[in-house]
């Protein structure tokens, strides 16, 4: 039986039933109590188990952590790596369409910081065209001085859902490889922006501007409040090619999405089992299927009809049925100026655990291949 199959779950359920009317009639029934009570445990031992067991199986099946009863218990994994579309060079060399983040107002001196002294700031910001308002991590590179007028690269990291910008810290730990990178001359000293990328944060947004101004407008918040505030508040260049998205699961269809609709302001994205259709839940579906806004948000037809200039590392697994499929046809469909480097696991569930291994590696592909995250 399949870990993902239906037939599991109705398994574990009926297992699960069959312990519970055992242990309210108290069956097995015998003359000697001490036996009738190590029954009455046994039944109460199975009965918690499975239903702990059925509840873990139901999440699965929704989440997709696992995909087979190799990967619960550890199997390897091979990896394929391949590339579609243009080269990089094309992708950074290319003019975007957009005036990008070049025309912004530069503030001769910057807002002075909430933690000074510290790598990490927190702000709440509010967002002027979106009005949205959300926490914004920011990790900064060592030593920053805004003014000392060194310019600074920025990678945008979009968590997954349920998610929280924190888990870049504490879970992906990006702080650390990142720092691990510059101090072996492998990556330029970078600022990365960790925003709560859906907003309200319950609310799976899909990170798209619902048609109606009255819904969330969680492209906007990310495409222009964010990259605006930015460098209205920290030393950062402004050329595309010094600026990134990145993101895993839902984050990196964030990602995915911003790289492809605004190549003007992103030159590199970075996605980890992401997809490149949006994937709404049942509860919230603000795009209707045939529209315009349905058309721009799919990014297999944009990536086949008007590619942009825009270099892509991306990595999925083929088990994984949320990102693979539309990973498949995007990388297929890619044509010149986009560019792709994807790396394909044979196996591997939506999980952290299987994406994590690539953080080091997407960010030194990064710093080889856009200009402004290369060391030195």
């Amino acid at each position: 039986m399949e870990l993902t199959s239906g037939g599991l779950l109705v398994a574990l359920g009926v297992l699960a039933a069959v312990a519970f009317v055992l242990l309210v009639l108290g069956l097995p029934r015998t003359g000697r109590r001490w036996l009738g009570a190590i029954a009455r445990g046994g039944e109460a031992l199975l009965l918690s188990l499975t239903v702990l067991v059925l509840a873990g199986a139901a999440l699965n099946d929704q989440y997709l952590f696992y995909v087979s009863w190799g990967d619960l218990f550890g199997a390897n994994a091979s990896v394929t790596a391949m590339h579609d579309g243009g080269t990089a060079r094309q992708a950074v060399e290319t003019r975007a369409k957009g005036v990008g983040l070049t025309q912004i107002a530069v503030p001769s001196v910057y807002p002075s910081l909430p933690a000074p002294g510290q790598r990490l700031q927190r702000y709440m910001v509010t967002g002027a065209r979106s009005h949205i308002t959300a926490e914004v991590l920011v990790y900064l590179p060592p030593g920053y001085d805004p003014t000392a007028g060194k310019k600074y690269p920025v990678i945008l990291a979009l968590h997954g859902l349920p998610g929280h910008p924190e888990g870049y810290l504490t879970g992906i730990h990006i702080d650390q490889t990142l720092d691990a990178l510059v101090a072996t001359r492998q990556f330029a000293p970078s600022i990365v922006v960790m925003p709560q990328i859906n907003s309200p944060s319950s609310l799976d947004t899909e990170c798209v501007d619902a048609p109606s101004a009255a819904g969330p407008q969680d492209e906007t918040w990310l495409a222009a409040d964010i990259p605006h505030w930015v460098v209205s508040h920290f030393a950062v260049q402004t050329a595309r090619t010094s600026w990134a998205t990145m993101g895993f699961s839902f984050g990196g269809w964030c990602s995915a999405m911003l790289g492809v609709r605004h190549p003007d302001i992103f030159a590199g994205a970075i996605v980890l089992e992401g997809y490149f259709r949006p994937d709404f839940s049942r509860s919230y579906d603000p795009i209707t299927a045939g529209s315009a806004a349905a058309r721009g948000y799919d990014l297999v037809r944009t990536a086949r009809t008007d590619p942009p200039p825009i270099a892509m590392w991306v990595m999925a697994s083929r088990s994984d049925s949320l990102s693979y499929p539309t990973t498949a046809q995007f990388i297929h469909d890619a044509r010149p100026p986009t560019s792709v480097t994807t790396v394909l696991l044979k196996t591997g569930g939506h999980r952290v655990a299987v994406f994590l291994p690539f953080i080091r590696t997407s960010l030194v592909w990064l710093g080889q291949t856009l200009p402004g995250f290369r060391a030195g």
